[in-house]
């Protein structure tokens, strides 16, 4: 037994320090961007509310604050570099985050019996090695399962995503959400509820995930009592009260979500945009690196091969999964924008559930036939891709897509420019900022992120007193001092 648990910890112990490198040296979480800066010390009321701009998005406009007061009031007196501050706990938070999803995955493998602990280990690496080479198509800038436009969408998209699905898997691990109600004692049933009411009020695109799993469940429930004809509405609701509050409780968070600002600000027709919409979230299913999809491919035939092209009641979830997310994915994205089901913060939705399926198959092959075990070599085809274009092997964490050292030399001008100010007796000045030609607005630099800065190192603690930024100016010397192109946000 002791030999076991030193097993976990160890992988636990090796997942948690290679994603803490990775996210403060490979590809480190970065402030940039004016919606970045808002977030970083805006910290809501952590219940949802009605017309505000975001009413639902309960955890990641609470936890992403959270985070940077940790980094301003923690790392920053240690490291007195602010950006590096942020960005450090940042990183840490991720790293454990992350580490919880992804040990949780090996933990249910084990823990249903699936296989032993030794190749749960191993899908676990190979589940997460899909993460980060899932979309490479080439050498440099690429997206994966991981990424995300800026650090605000980290925590919006992304880190919402994670924390619906290690529910999920913690559900799954358990045989069920009433299986797990009667295996849990009374702390740990706080802690799970704590996680459900922030997964349900995290983001709809990334709520789904526990949405599906919930509601595919119950309809199985209820297809297979009205085949018996046993089916009894009050006994059906007693028997399954638990997952029918949360089914509930979720579509109430898409009917207030609905009130919200930028809800009304983005509405679209959804006659126009359900055919791109759909023609988009099934290209999102194959638009990724073309030796993952190969991968998919072969086992999923190879597994229904041996199975005697009969799906079981397992392989029937699965379906039911991916279906019901991609739907909803696709109609979501239709009111607002048909390109979002391609985002890969997005789109992990969908490949949670797919890539999950594809190991519980590989698995069943490689019980049948040892042999099946050289199938992941399939993957070594990636590398071919990282010949291509040799370069940054993944898309930067902002928008720009500029390095890490250009994005502080940015932020420290502006943050000198506030503590000069302030040096100097002054309460308002100007704020230049880098020139960026996206549109008149200057994204990702916006005009308006004068007062959004100001806060927050006011909030923070970087500056004593708060300085009124009355007016935004971009400038092409800027881009000029920091070697920043005025079109690099392309790039």
């Amino acid at each position: 037994m002791l030999k076991k648990y030193w097993k976990i910890c160890l992988f636990t112990l090796f997942i948690f320090l290679g994603l803490l490198f990775f996210f403060n040296f490979i590809n480190p979480l970065t402030v940039f961007d004016a919606d970045d800066w808002l977030y970083i010390y805006s910290l809501r009321k952590p219940i949802p509310i009605l017309h505000d701009w975001n009413p639902t998005r309960v955890f990641p406009e609470v936890v992403m604050p959270l985070i940077s007061y940790l980094g301003a009031y923690v790392f920053y007196p240690i490291t007195n570099n602010y950006f590096r501050s942020l960005s450090i706990a940042h990183g840490l938070f991720a790293s454990i985050f992350l580490t919880i999803y992804f040990v949780q995955f090996v933990v249910l493998f084990y823990k249903r019996n699936f296989a032993t602990l030794n190749r749960s280990i191993a899908y676990g690496f190979l589940f997460i090695l899909l993460h980060f080479i899932s979309h490479i198509i080439m050498g440099s800038n690429n997206f994966y399962m991981l990424a995300s436009i800026n650090l605000t969408s980290f925590y919006f998209y992304t880190l919402s995503a994670i924390l619906n699905a290690i529910l999920v898997m913690h559900f799954m691990s358990y045989g069920g959400v009433k299986e797990w109600f009667k295996n849990s004692n009374l702390f740990h049933k706080l802690i799970v509820f704590i996680g459900f009411y922030f997964a349900i009020n995290s983001n709809l695109f990334s709520s789904v995930i526990l949405a599906t799993y919930i509601g595919a469940n119950l309809l199985l429930i209820l297809i297979k009592k009205i085949k018996n004809k046993t089916f009894n509405l009050i006994s059906y609701c007693g028997e399954n009260w638990l997952e029918l509050i949360i089914i509930i409780c979720w579509f109430g968070v898409n009917v207030i979500e609905t009130t919200g600002g930028r809800a009304y600000s983005i509405h679209k027709n959804i006659l126009l945009t359900v055919p791109p919409s759909l023609l988009m979230g099934l290209l999102s299913l194959i638009a990724k690196n073309v030796f993952v999809t190969i991968l998919d491919i072969v086992v999923f035939i190879s597994w229904y091969r041996l199975k005697n092209k009969k799906l079981n009641a397992t392989s029937i979830r699965f379906i039911l999964y991916i279906t019901f997310t991609l739907v909803y994915e696709i109609l979501l994205s239709s009111t607002s924008d048909p390109t979002y089901v391609l985002r890969s913060e997005v789109s992990m939705c969908t490949f949670f559930y797919l890539f999950m399926g594809m190991i519980a198959c590989l698995n069943e092959l490689i019980q049948a036939d040892n042999k099946k075990t050289k199938l992941p070599l399939i993957l070594a085809g990636t590398i071919l891709c990282l010949f291509i274009n040799p370069g940054n092997l993944y898309k930067r964490y902002n928008y720009s897509n500029i390095p890490v050292d250009k994005c502080e030399k940015v932020m420290d001008d502006l943050i000198k420019q506030i503590k000069t100010a302030q040096e100097n007796g002054e309460k308002e000045i100007v704020l230049v900022i880098p020139k960026f030609e996206e549109d008149d607005g200057n994204w990702p630099l916006s005009y308006f992120i004068g007062d959004r800065v100001a806060n927050a190192l006011y909030k923070h603690n970087v500056v004593d007193s708060y300085i009124t930024i009355k007016d935004v100016k971009a400038s092409k010397e800027k881009n000029d001092e920091f070697g920043i192109d005025t079109i690099s946000w392309l790039k």
